[in-house]
């Protein structure tokens, strides 16, 4: 082990002090540079079913990272209206970061058209 602790540990401290959205989107880089990884290492790799293996994990990180990257960007208006929400804290948002003006939020008795999620005030 080195002086900075195991990979493990120098993984989770890049995380630490972040707030949700902060933490998933870090993550959601960190996959998407994973199946990178996975696919250099499927471009040098030899066996055949090693390679398939290789590329089905390149995918799977990649959907997971696309996953995260979607539940942690805020988008800039109100899917409904198109009312632009400059900041971040008048929007109303679920858990895929559907957002919403408050007055259409309201009128969607805070359910989410999209996802059937509940619509709360960003944080």
């Amino acid at each position: 082990m080195s002086k900075e602790g195991s990979p493990e540990q120098v993984m989770a401290s890049l995380f630490v002090g972040l707030s949700r959205h902060e933490q998933m989107a870090l993550l959601g880089r960190l996959e998407c540079t994973g199946a990178d990884i996975y696919r250099a290492w499927a471009a040098k790799e030899q066996n055949v079913k090693a390679r398939e293996a290789l590329l089905k994990a390149a995918s799977r990180e990649e959907e997971n990272g696309k996953l995260l990257q979607l539940m942690s960007t805020a988008k800039p208006g109100c899917e409904k209206c198109s009312k632009p929400l400059p900041d971040r804290h008048q929007a109303h948002v679920c858990s895929f970061q559907c957002t919403f003006c408050p007055d259409c939020a309201g009128a969607m008795n805070q359910v989410c058209p999209n996802c059937g999620g509940t619509l709360s005030p960003a944080a």
